[in-house]
């Protein structure tokens, strides 16, 4: 079994969010992983090709730190949500979603993906609309036609559905899996430096049960609190609050496999990305879930967690 890295630290940095200095790890391979336990996946724009450029890297900054809701004894879902800033209904949608978040807190965890030709895309002239929310490498239309989405607004949860659904399904689909016993544990840190355009992912995963499918985890950077044009019914809304917003995926469009789920093995990776310097980091969330891979036909995600860039106030 791998122990899991940062124990010690994690229990520090529950209690307190202030900004403190990251233990370094004791030694690392050329591969990237550290005393075998954590692989470090590293963005190549970041020049860190082995141990010493990755100690240099964590050592010469002081990071601001986050630790994720437990979700040890409860299944998370995530509510992915397919909008755009020219679709009139969708703001029905968003305002649904928040009512959701609010009653039931952390085990419902939103993603709101921008897409489809007709609502997402910018207009070509004038003032209005012209944002393109749709997130780099055209993710979005691939989930869309994957997961069945049709008329927007439409959500699935967990993927636990067919098809995309209606937003006044979306509460009923959640509690038809909300009291699932976990499959697995997944644990989320972030670590984010100053104004840096870049982010620490720590991903600690615990198996719960021995499972024979296949799983993947998906990795994603969302920002909120973008004020834009939206339509919300017969009006043009120029300053609306984009939430939740997919703004990044982390590692490729399904994610990376993996290892085999053993009940009590753990598995630890941790992410090095960048980001755009346009995204604003106080607005920023990482969201990571784990599915099944070989699920026909939505690839269901069995458990998901988020967490903040920096300390909320």
């Amino acid at each position: 079994m791998k122990k899991i890295l940062f124990i010690a630290f994690s229990v520090i940095v529950i209690a307190s969010c202030d900004k403190i200095d990251d233990p370094i790890p004791a030694s690392a391979g050329v591969t990237i992983e550290l005393d075998g336990n954590t692989e470090y996946i590293i963005d190549s724009s970041l020049n860190i090709s082995g141990s010493t450029e990755l100690l240099d890297f964590i050592s010469n900054r002081t990071w601001d730190t986050v630790v994720s809701p437990d979700n040890s004894v409860q299944r998370f879902t995530v509510l992915e949500e397919f909008t755009g800033h020219t679709c009139n209904n969708c703001p029905d949608g968003a305002r649904r979603i928040q009512q959701l978040v609010d009653v039931y807190g952390d085990q419902l965890i939103p993603i709101a993906i921008h897409a489809s030709n007709q609502f997402a895309t910018p207009l070509p002239s004038g003032n209005k609309f012209r944002t393109d929310f749709r997130v780099d490498g055209g993710h979005g239309e691939i989930y869309l036609d994957n997961l069945n989405i049709g008329a927007l607004p439409q959500g699935i949860v967990s993927r636990s559905t067919p098809s995309g659904r209606q937003i006044n399904q979306w509460e009923s689909d959640f509690l038809a899996i909300k009291d699932d016993t976990p499959l697995a544990s997944l644990k989320l840190q972030s670590f984010h430096s100053g104004s840096d355009t870049l982010v620490r992912i720590q991903i600690d995963i615990e198996w719960l049960s021995t499972l024979p499918e296949i799983y993947n985890l998906q990795v994603h950077l969302l920002e909120s609190n973008i004020i834009d044009w939206q339509k919300d019914g017969v009006r043009d809304v120029p300053d609306y609050n984009h939430k939740h917003v997919l703004r990044k995926v982390v590692n490729g469009t399904y994610g990376i496999a993996l290892n085999p789920a053993v009940a009590g093995e753990t598995q630890s990776i941790q992410y090095i990305t960048t980001f755009n310097s346009s995204f604003v980091p106080e607005n920023m969330e990482v969201v990571a879930f784990i599915f099944d891979n070989g699920g026909v036909p939505n690839k269901e995600i069995i458990q998901g967690n988020s967490v903040h860039l920096k300390p909320e106030n």
